[in-house]
């Protein structure tokens, strides 16, 4: 998650803050109600012209100013007035009605006729009063966040999973069991300290960037950047080999997926040769083949592309004249000869030295194969019933044409251990002093066999 550099670092800090207190809204009342005021005048007539002299009677007997009974007093209600302030008297008075409570059994008791009008008009006084106050909760308490609400909000804002209440005291339990009520939720300048330093925390989890802030489970600036590194890495890890095991082996050749994560030319190749009619025709596309496979669609089409392509390319031609006859089994063959010249033209660089102190400042990187000299070394085959063996050093373009392009083969010669080199050259020449040689040697053979067969007669032998 994302915030606004300007106003990202200060919203934080007002969650652990000025989040601290909230003031519950109270519900808007949009329901048509009766005349408030009439109706309270209303049961304020009545009360003084039928109750009140009821409770005179009845009740003020036990319930006098002087000595209430139960806590109760009801000699003080002498007007409307003075009935509004206590409204929840008036509800215990109709419970303890209902319940036979009152008047208690000890005492006479209330006629019907006079049961009925006072339990009536308390109903209608509370129903007038209930009017009146329609819309409003009455007081509200002025309530912080609970562990747990300040706990998620900040996880909600940052998308980080941070801890910040873990030095806050736990919250206790009102009377109705929960700990997200007004009234158990008190504020101490102890712990409004703690929600400073728990503030300053968070903020230590904002990590900067050009287009804002993010927050990181870590503070630490080498666990940041080992983050980003693995989001690259898991990109990587999307389309690349490093999707299994570290080395891969096609036809002899090892490839290190650890060295930054390389496509699976195999798995491109055998989606070009397999659906190749199709792809060729139209009737499918790249990006159907793509998600199909798991590929990436534009890499395919430019592997299809170069594939298909028919400008001159020393590197392409033979590859491309095999790939059009090649089924899925010529593909490990075809991937493993990729392999060499990608090994040879490129180098694969790790995603976590890019960008480094003399490190590499790409993910691929090129590499020229092409140098001034080459020294080249084969064995000469062994000749067949005498055949001459044929030697041809031949130069050709690498299909950017020849125009400034030459060559010098600079002393060819032959070199077997324990002789000296013999320069091509020179072979001819020798060739010829060789044939000579044993020409002469050849020709003087009798004289020597004659002069043995002599010294071996003068010997007895």
């Amino acid at each position: 998650m994302q915030l606004n550099a300007e106003n990202g670092m200060s919203s934080v800090l007002r969650a652990g803050i000025a989040a601290v207190i909230t003031v519950l809204p109270c519900a808007a009342w949009s329901a048509e109600v009766p005349d408030a005021a009439r109706l309270l005048q209303e049961a304020g007539t009545r009360y003084e012209r039928e109750t009140l002299p009821i409770l005179k009677q009845a009740c003020n007997t036990c319930h006098a100013t002087d000595d209430p009974q139960g806590d109760l007093d009801l000699e003080r209600f002498a007007t409307l007035a003075e009935i509004r302030k206590s409204p929840k008297v008036w509800q215990k008075v109709a419970e303890m009605i209902d319940n036979g409570e009152m008047p208690p059994k000890d005492a006479e008791p209330l006629s019907p006729e006079e049961k009925k009008t006072l339990r009536g008009w308390v109903d209608q006084y509370l129903t007038a009063e209930s009017y009146a106050n329609a819309g409003d909760p009455g007081p509200v308490v002025l309530r912080r966040l609970s562990n747990a609400e300040y706990t998620y909000t900040i996880r909600d804002l940052t998308g980080a999973d941070l801890n910040p209440v873990r030095e806050f005291p736990v919250d206790s339990a009102a009377g109705e069991g929960f700990t997200n009520t007004g009234n158990a939720l008190v504020m101490s300048p102890s712990l409004l300290t703690k929600y400073f330093d728990a503030g300053k925390e968070i903020a230590g989890h904002a990590v900067l960037l050009p287009e804002g802030i993010r927050f990181s489970n870590s503070a630490t600036r080498s666990d940041w950047t080992n983050e980003t590194l693995a989001k690259i890495r898991e990109i990587y890890r999307k389309y690349t080999d490093a999707r299994g095991s570290d080395k891969v082996n096609l036809q002899g050749v090892i490839f290190d997926t650890n060295e930054g994560g390389r496509l699976p030319v195999d798995q491109y190749l055998l989606a070009t040769i397999t659906d190749r009619g199709r792809l060729a025709d139209g009737s499918r596309t790249f990006e159907q083949v793509a998600k199909e496979k798991g590929l990436n669609a534009q890499y395919l089409k430019l592997l299809w592309g170069a594939l298909n392509g028919r400008q001159p390319s020393l590197l392409l031609e033979g590859l491309r004249e095999r790939w059009k006859s090649a089924t899925a089994d010529d593909v490990p063959a075809l991937t493993a000869e990729i392999g060499q010249w990608q090994k040879a033209l490129f180098r694969f660089n790790s995603v976590g030295h890019i960008g480094k102190l003399n490190g590499p400042t790409r993910w691929m990187e090129s590499v020229t194969p092409i140098v001034t000299q080459q020294e080249l070394r084969f064995k000469l085959p062994d000749p067949n019933d005498g055949d001459a063996v044929v030697v041809s050093l031949v130069t050709t373009d690498a299909g950017d044409g020849n125009e400034g392009d030459f060559a010098v083969w600079q002393q060819p010669r032959l070199v077997a251990p324990g002789r000296p080199d013999l320069l091509l050259r020179d072979v001819w020449e020798v060739t010829r002093e060789l044939g000579s040689r044993r020409e002469r040697i050849l020709g003087e053979t009798t004289k020597y066999l004659a002069a043995a067969a002599e010294a071996a007669a003068a010997q007895g032998r």
